[in-house]
């Protein structure tokens, strides 16, 4: 086993990726729901969307909650906002007549892609300072982080993944763009 990077004596917040991770995670947090003020949704309304326009039939709110990282209680408010709007609906589970399932509506994606852009004009502002294959070294590694935080948290296999795997994941590599470094 390699010698730990970090030690009880030198951990530092400013050094700590879970501190640094969620630190960047609040800031844009805070940033788009001021930037979404200006739409028709809220930004946890339009990222519920997003989640759902990626689901393929229907999900259990357990399910969106602990995906979306949103306790019960305030997903609870903003999936009956949504519903309320006719952007999202409850239907009875087909696989369990006891479970509630959310599924998103045609307005509802309609909804989550015209309000797109805010999401993309901020990713894009936040990333203007480094050149694409930073970008692209960036993602990678945050995609590495994240498959192996849910290797940690037992929700995928502990099985290594393929080089080739890894490489299809992050999508083709960007072309430089003018003005990017080398």
């Amino acid at each position: 086993m390699p010698k730990p990077y970090y030690t009880v004596e030198t951990l530092q917040p400013g050094k700590s990726i879970g501190f640094l991770v969620t630190r960047c995670g609040v800031l844009m947090t805070q940033i788009a729901e001021r930037r979404f003020q200006a739409t028709s949704v809220s930004f946890i309304q339009w990222n519920t969307l997003m989640r759902l326009c990626a689901q393929t039939g229907h999900i259990s709110a357990t399910q969106l909650s602990r995906e979306l990282g949103h306790d019960m209680g305030a997903l609870t408010r903003v999936v009956d906002e949504l519903e309320r709007r006719g952007l999202v609906r409850r239907e009875r589970s087909r696989r369990d007549r006891r479970a509630v399932e959310i599924a998103v509506t045609a307005a509802g994606r309609r909804r989550a892609a015209s309000t797109r852009r805010v999401v993309v004009e901020l990713l894009n502002e936040l990333v203007e300072a480094y050149s694409d294959a930073e970008i692209a070294t960036l993602i990678d590694l945050m995609q590495r982080m994240l498959l192996q935080l849910q290797r940690v948290a037992g929700t995928v296999s502990p099985a290594p993944i393929p080089a080739e795997v890894l490489r299809s994941a992050r999508g083709p590599r960007p072309k430089s763009h003018p003005g990017a470094a080398p």
